[in-house]
């Protein structure tokens, strides 16, 4: 696993540095930076397939100079899923690229596109392995910043530079309420180590477990999509180059989604009340209706596929939000039906 992980790291890494050293050949540049991409996307599906047979997590984490921060991994379950998932679809849209950015030849940088672009997936894969909740903050906001900059790639246009501010802007807001739930959850646990959320020095109370609870459904459902957050959705997706917002939709915003089911099933140990499921599973349903009423008045079909993914991120919640009424009464096997509809809608 440790090789594969090397590769997925390393690849990625390549390809966010390499184009970058051939100026004024845009051709070897996207051959570079997406075949790179493509490479290290194979690796990365190896890699989340052996974390999914694996008997046990891997783990590895090296230490720091900063108080509170390690630069911890952990391939789990839930982190293998993702990680499959992120490389999937990075694999496909790298194998598209290479096609799709021909047309940027001469108007824009091929090697600033390209670099870009495998720091979105590289970081996307440090996001969904990170086990360390300062390190998941530097990675999640280098996530954000990556797709900033891609969806702003043809900035001379002013709609443009508008979806990106806007996109900026919400997504900061989102990261705020992030912030604030490893805070709450650190005052349990005096640490910012994902284990010791998993097992804190002393248990929440129940009114800051239930705070916890809203700031994560904040600020990852702002990353999500979910109604009414899903205001910068339509604008950046249509925004942005066609593979990008292939990343963005795919899988960026299912991010959020493993990282809703890493706090509450993971964090809080799947003990929370029974409103917590029913918030989820309104706002679900909330979003998966409008979001298909909103697709169904559109006539841009990029605009319109970004309300769809408003709409698959509401029934992706219904399947999470019954699954954790279920689990809160004790009926194990339907929590666990509800769980598989929402992964398996995931990818």
């Amino acid at each position: 696993m440790a090789i594969l992980l090397l590769l997925t790291l390393v690849g990625y890494a390549a390809g966010l540095v390499l184009p970058l050293c051939v100026p004024a050949r845009p051709r070897v540049q996207n051959i570079l930076a997406h075949g790179l991409a493509g490479v290290a996307g194979v690796g990365g599906m190896c890699l989340g397939i052996t974390g999914l047979l694996a008997a046990e997590p891997f783990t590895m984490s090296v230490p720091s100079t900063l108080p509170l921060l390690t630069f911890a991994i952990r391939l789990d379950l839930l982190a293998s899923f993702f990680l499959l998932t992120i490389s999937l679809v990075g694999l496909a849209a790298s194998v598209f690229a290479l096609g799709y950015v021909t047309e940027y030849y001469g108007r824009v940088s091929i090697s600033l596109i390209g670099s870009l672009f495998n720091g979105f997936l590289l970081s996307m894969t440090l996001v969904v392995i990170a086990d360390n909740g300062f390190f998941f903050l530097i990675v999640w906001e280098l996530m954000s910043l990556f797709s900033y900059f891609l969806v702003v790639t043809e900035h001379e246009k002013n709609d443009v530079r508008y979806a990106g501010l806007f996109y900026l802007i919400m997504t900061h807001v989102g990261t705020a309420f992030i912030l604030l739930t490893f805070l709450l959850l650190f005052q349990g646990s005096g640490s910012f180590s994902f284990e010791a959320f998993r097992q804190p020095e002393q248990p929440l109370p129940d009114g800051i477990r239930s705070m916890a609870f809203l700031t994560a459904l904040i600020g990852f459902g702002t990353k999500a999509g979910i109604v009414p957050l899903h205001v910068w959705l339509p604008y950046a997706h249509p925004a942005a180059p066609s593979h990008v917002s292939a990343l963005m939709s795919g899988v960026m915003i299912k991010t959020a989604i493993y990282a809703l089911i890493r706090v509450y099933f993971d964090f809080f140990g799947g003990q929370f009340p029974w409103w917590w499921g029913f918030v989820v599973l309104a706002i679900g349903a909330v979003s998966a209706l409008l979001g298909v009423m909103y697709a169904l008045m559109e006539h841009d079909l990029k605009s319109l596929l970004a309300y769809h993914s408003v709409e698959n991120i509401g029934i992706i919640l219904l399947g999470i939000g019954a699954g954790m009424i279920f689990h809160s009464y004790g009926l194990e096997e339907m929590a666990a039906l509800g769980l598989i509809a929402g992964l398996y809608h995931t990818i």
